[in-house]
């Protein structure tokens, strides 16, 4: 692929904001030492670049990525994660993750909600952006990170695209991964919830959650044919035409299901499995803990039956 030539670049702390020609704009996850972890700050500066993109009028058409290996590993669970703009507590959210006492969880509910609400409301800012955002995703997508890929207006996968909620197997039944349901069914979002399993690239084609999976070394290159065949039409047409399939889905529950999914998770905050896995990052630290949530279900990837890969769907840039 060509060298894109960038028409504007704003570099925030931890996020790339970017014009190209043909009216697109990248937004990009820019933590790539760390995976892309969805730390306070990292939230604090997507929430200012996808408003910088919505208010330039050079840009139609957003892309949403992650810089180096992956999309994103999820929330961040270091001491680097922050604390969210309501946290009121004298502890931090790193502290209570990090500390267990026997006698009480050490979070309070007002802390509890405003972590898990304002997850949401960083999801909410790409449903509600007034115009396309396309998620560009390439190997793990997992946690808080596929909620923002998917409630973008399009995922294209590379074909290495793993898309999960492991927290959900001790941690918390997930803030967003109500999100889930909209996009796979009934039967399968309870199989996804249940377990914290990922999909592949493939499945998430076959299930709806991705349009197109290229292979990795076209990904970029193809979605950017597809972003800038989408800015072509009149900005103010995109933005009704987003708007009014997003009705639809907040018609049957959309945005209700998110604010809900928000406080069961708060809940799991309070719950015997929560305070398990504290205990075990309080007395021998996160490696150890994501080995105690993710060992007996196979690793972060596992999964039972092994996936295959199924799908015929996915397109061949070569064939053009």
């Amino acid at each position: 692929m060509a060298e894109e030539k960038i028409l504007f670049e704003h570099k925030y702390d931890y996020v790339i904001y970017q014009v190209l020609e043909g009216n697109v704009g990248y937004v990009i996850l820019n933590r790539p030492e760390k995976n892309n972890p969805l730390s306070w700050p990292l939230l604090a500066d997507l929430r200012k670049a996808l408003k910088e993109a919505e208010c330039d009028n050079r840009v139609n058409v957003i892309i949403l990525k992650g810089a180096g290996r992956c999309f994103s590993s999820g929330h961040d669970l270091s001491a680097e994660m922050g604390d969210s703009e309501r946290h009121r507590g004298e502890k931090t959210w790193d502290e209570y993750l990090h500390s267990y006492d026997r006698w009480g969880i050490g979070v309070s509910v007002w802390d509890s909600r405003a972590h898990v609400q304002e997850h949401i409301e960083h999801v909410m800012d790409i449903w509600n952006n007034f115009k396309p955002i396309i998620a560009q995703v390439h190997s793990y997508c997992l946690g808080g990170g596929s909620a923002l890929a998917l409630a973008s207006d399009l995922l294209i996968a590379g074909e290495d695209a793993r898309l999960g909620y492991p927290p959900a197997r001790s941690m918390a039944p997930g803030d967003e991964i109500m999100i889930y349901s909209f996009h796979v069914g009934l039967k399968k979002a309870k199989e996804l919830s249940l377990t914290g399993d990922s999909l592949t690239a493939d499945e998430m084609l076959e299930y709806g959650m991705a349009n197109y999976v290229f292979p990795n070394d076209k990904l970029e290159e193809e979605t950017l044919k597809i972003a800038r065949r989408i800015a072509h039409i009149n900005p103010e047409m995109l933005m009704l035409s987003k708007r009014v399939v997003n009705r639809t889905f907040d018609q049957m529950g959309f945005s209700n299901a998110m604010w809900s999914g928000s406080e069961f998770d708060s809940f799991g905050h309070f719950s015997d499995a929560n305070q398990n896995w504290k205990k075990v990052v309080a007395e021998e630290g996160m490696k150890k803990a994501l080995e105690y949530r993710d060992g007996p279900m196979g690793g972060i990837m596992g999964r039972y039956p092994a996936p295959l890969k199924r799908s015929k769907r996915r397109p061949d840039p070569e064939d053009e």
